[in-house]
């Protein structure tokens, strides 16, 4: 009887464990098979923006928005959704930014007219930031942004933090597109 018990238990653990495993190498697919998916997305949004996008009309429309704000049509400190819950605002947001499709719209809540457009969040966050004609920087040591695309737009992103060749990819794209 004792040998029998040892046998189930055995049995048991050996199935709990190819259970396990099972599980865990399909979690690991399922991940990496999103992680792909996120990455294809990504890329593609880069496209738009860098390559298709006309960054002039980009610019006036994200200045357009600067100006609703200061007038009080829109709130300063205000995150506008556009790709998901889209506020009711966004909806008259001018057709360049809604062109993009972008995660949300952030407007600076210091009156200093800087707009952002975020195009991706999460773990890589990418996207623009506008500045008006009389931007003043905060301080000194400011940023505008990762690479300026036109006077008075820049370009942001995540893959600058922990890449100091990521230019060269971020470049390499806008030639290709161009």
């Amino acid at each position: 009887m004792n040998l029998h018990k040892k046998m189930v238990l055995k049995i048991v653990i050996a199935l709990v464990i190819s259970f396990a495993v099972v599980y865990t190498l399909y979690g690991l697919y399922a991940f990496c098979t999103f992680m792909k998916e996120v990455k294809k997305d990504v890329q593609q949004r880069q496209v738009r923006l860098l390559c298709e996008t006309d960054h002039k009309a980009l610019l006036e429309a994200c200045r357009e928005l600067s100006g609703w704000a200061a007038r009080g049509d829109l709130k300063q400190g205000g995150t506008y959704n556009v790709r998901r819950d889209r506020h009711p605002k966004a909806s008259r947001f001018p057709q360049p930014i809604l062109d993009l499709n972008p995660s949300y719209v952030y407007i600076d809540e210091n009156d200093s007219g800087r707009v952002m457009v975020e195009m991706h969040g999460g773990l890589l966050h990418f996207g623009v930031q506008a500045y008006t004609e009389d931007y003043k920087k905060p301080f000194p040591s400011f940023e505008y942004g990762d690479k300026e695309l036109i006077d008075g737009l820049w370009y942001y992103d995540d893959g600058y933090l922990d890449n100091p060749e990521y230019d060269k990819r971020i470049e390499a794209l806008i030639q290709k597109g161009k």
